[in-house]
């Protein structure tokens, strides 16, 4: 693969879903060479996919095209999950231009297209298998899923150790590449004339992945707390807990803000804090907000979570309980207000953040599939 990889990306989710590994990732692989992002399949779009017309192949952004699959309803369910896998590979197969060097898959209930060459490379985000309630399908059927993706594969890549050792062990006995790559840190602008407030922050999706029990320890010691994040919870007690979270005088939701508006958000403020519970499906995850905060240069607070141990910063504290993440988020925001979180704190925390940047995982992509081709 001496020319520049021309990649095929079937992600899990939507281009225009909230940007998340899939979307960061494929935006720096077009640093390297043209990329096809395919969108999860989606019900509805069969006139455009049919007639190849503008809304099925559309240019998000400079060297990446993407396609819609469009799909019936219970595409996941057996028999039409057949049919869906089909549309997906003549989706592929019709409208992306010549023989792609890579294909990667990043979706637990999508195979590698038939009929379309290039190097295998399964990309595992999370514990599929654990989360397969949550998504709503049969773990017993997306085990099977998995099971036949890593035979096909050239290549496995998961975002930590502990979930690449959980789904090549699904396998035994199969010889190919696997490597660890996980999640990246974003380039956040700096915002300039921006005050730093002494309140702790949580940025990102609030849902059933976060330990509410923490945040109500941290709103009930004082500690002036904001949610920046839309709300995409599904189980009725958490949603109640939550309604009762933020209807506290502490605690202020904005929702979700536009991109262009969160380096300024996460500018003003003191903490960034990574509360998630203590779940299968979290101790496999590598979460994004860690290292979008510390690009931001702000200190993190994280519970005991595999991935967090992994970066080993002294720019985070992980914390053992909600007694201990109290203690250290009240600790960081005495020293926002004293003055002795300084700029230079700040930008060790950057630097530390470039050093995970998401260039280098496109990299790492890139020289697992080289290598495995």
């Amino acid at each position: 693969m001496t020319e520049r990889p021309h990649v095929v990306w079937l992600a899990g989710v939507g281009w225009d879903d909230v940007p998340g590994t899939d979307r960061r990732l494929v935006e720096a692989l077009a640093g390297h060479g043209p990329v096809t992002w395919v969108d999860a399949p989606r019900r509805g779009g069969w006139r455009g996919w049919w007639s190849r017309s503008a809304p099925a192949v559309t240019e998000p952004a400079p060297g990446i095209r993407r396609l819609r699959v469009p799909a019936l309803p219970g595409f996941s369910r057996f028999p039409v999950r057949a049919i869906t896998a089909l549309v997906q590979s003549l989706t592929v197969r019709r409208n992306d231009a010549g023989t792609p060097s890579v294909v990667v898959v990043a979706n637990p209930v999508t195979r590698f297209p038939r009929g379309v060459g290039g190097t295998r490379v399964l990309f595992i985000t999370d514990d599929w298998i654990a989360g397969a309630g949550l998504m709503g399908y049969s773990s017993r059927w997306l085990t099977g899923m998995l099971r036949d993706n890593l035979r096909s594969a050239d290549a496995v890549a998961a975002v930590t150790p502990a979930l690449l050792e959980t789904m090549v062990a699904l396998t035994p006995g199969v010889d190919g590449l696997s490597e660890v790559i996980p999640n990246g840190a974003p380039v956040v602008p700096r915002c300039e004339g921006v005050a730093r407030e002494a309140v702790a922050g949580v940025v990102g999706q609030l849902n059933e992945r976060l330990d509410l029990g923490v945040l109500e320890a941290v709103e009930a010691a004082g500690v002036p707390l904001r949610l920046i994040g839309p709300r995409t919870e599904h189980d009725p007690e958490f949603a109640r807990r939550l309604d009762a979270l933020i209807a506290r005088p502490g605690v202020e939701w904005v929702g979700a803000v536009p991109a262009a508006d969160l380096p300024a958000r996460l500018a003003a403020l003191g903490v960034g804090l990574t509360p998630y519970a203590d779940s299968e499906f979290n101790r496999a995850s590598f979460p994004l907000k860690t290292l979008e905060y510390l690009a931001a240069g702000l200190p993190v607070v994280s519970t005991d979570l595999p991935a967090s141990r992994w970066l080993g910063t002294e720019q985070m504290t992980i914390a053992a309980d909600a007694a201990e993440f109290v203690a250290a988020t009240q600790e960081r925001l005495r020293a926002v207000r004293d003055g002795l979180d300084t700029r230079a704190d700040a930008e060790a925390r950057i630097a530390f953040a470039a050093s995970h940047g998401w260039d280098r995982r496109a990299a790492q992509i890139i020289a697992l599939a080289q290598a495995s081709a």
